[in-house]
């Protein structure tokens, strides 16, 4: 183990101390925020067809004159 990850070791078994008192009392913690049930959310629902941004008629009903030459 080199120095670097024994002093980052020993400085989160310090912290974990000065907040919780033991390492017992860590884990016991951890565990139950662990084991509580997630947050399901509502599926979401699709908005009904229609209303203000139905689509227009297709274009291939209007016919396009402007684009046909007569040569």
């Amino acid at each position: 183990m080199t120095d670097l990850m024994g002093s980052t070791v020993h400085e989160l078994l310090v912290e974990i101390l000065a907040r919780y008192g033991s390492i017992e009392v860590f884990i016991a913690r951890l565990r139950v925020l662990l084991d509580a049930p997630t947050v399901v959310l509502p599926a979401a629902v699709a908005p009904p067809a229609g209303g203000r941004h139905r689509l227009a008629e297709p274009a291939s009903t209007v016919p396009n004159t402007a684009l046909v030459s007569d040569t």
